[in-house]
């Protein structure tokens, strides 16, 4: 759909803006609204509230976590999950002639 403005004044332009910007944010707000209400029917049907529905993600997060199982014997803040590139600290003590053994937890 193709409105000609062409032949609007200045001020009846920006009238149109300003109206389009008010039918943009009563939009903006309905549909925020229609999206909670579809939220809080799935939290209902689920039997849970808003907040338990949306703490879920943190809780999954949370889990995802993985101990460290190597520590730096020099720097006990220094850790190794053993997943990803081996770190700085680690690689060097390998290059040495240690084992990995040598460094779990």
């Amino acid at each position: 759909m193709t409105i000609d403005l062409s032949s609007l004044s200045v001020e009846e332009l920006n009238a149109v803006i300003v109206e389009a910007q008010q039918l943009i944010k009563a939009k903006r707000k309905s549909s925020i609204k229609q999206a909670r209400a579809k939220v809080e029917q799935m939290a209902a049907e689920l039997g849970i509230t808003v907040e338990e529905l949306m703490a879920v993600k943190t809780e999954v997060a949370a889990v995802k976590k993985v101990e460290p199982r190597y520590r730096n014997p020099a720097n006990a803040d220094e850790t190794w999950t053993g997943r990803g590139k081996q770190p700085r600290w680690l690689a060097t003590e390998l290059a040495a002639g240690k084992s990995l053994d040598q460094f779990l937890i």
